[in-house]
Order: C-alpha cells, then sequence, then structure tokens
C-alpha cells in the first residue's frame, strides 16, 4: 500500500469512525467502503474495513450490506495477502 493510499485509508476510517459515534451510520457506512477500496492491499486494514462497514450496515439494519459484508469479511479472511 502506498503511502498515500494509506493516509487516505487512515482518513476515511476515522472520517467513518467519528460519523458512526453521531450515530450517522449511512454516511459511515460509505467511508468505511472507500476505507475498504483503499485497504485491499494489506489484510489488517482490508478486514478492519469490512468490519467496520458490518457495524454500520447492522446498526442501520440494512440485511443486503449485512449480508454483503459478513460474506466478504470470510472470502477477505481466506484470500487477502498478509
Amino acid at each position: 500500500m502506498g503511502e498515500k493510499n494509506l493516509d487516505l485509508f487512515e482518513q476515511e476510517m476515522e472520517t467513518g469512525k467519528n460519523l458512526a459515534i453521531q450515530g450517522k451510520w449511512e454516511e459511515a457506512y460509505r467511508h468505511f467502503e472507500i476505507a475498504h477500496e483503499l485497504g485491499h492491499g494489506v489484510r489488517k486494514r482490508h478486514l478492519a474495513a469490512h468490519r467496520s462497514a458490518l457495524q454500520a450496515a447492522i446498526k442501520t439494519k440494512h440485511p443486503g450490506r449485512i449480508f454483503y459484508q459478513l460474506f466478504f469479511l470470510g472470502f477477505a479472511t481466506l484470500t487477502s495477502r498478509p
């Protein structure tokens, strides 16, 4: 993961977490999804983004997103690079 992507990943995760604290779960989900795209190169970051997005999906009671995040969290665990 390039230095720029690492910084962007951290910014998106932080923004998502701040929105979640405010109860703005829909907005938080979008930022976690952006972080997810930026975090593909590092398993720890990739999985952290999926876990955060799953939490947001649960809070918004969005079944499709919950299923999607559960599926890809498992898939990413098995296939992501360390």
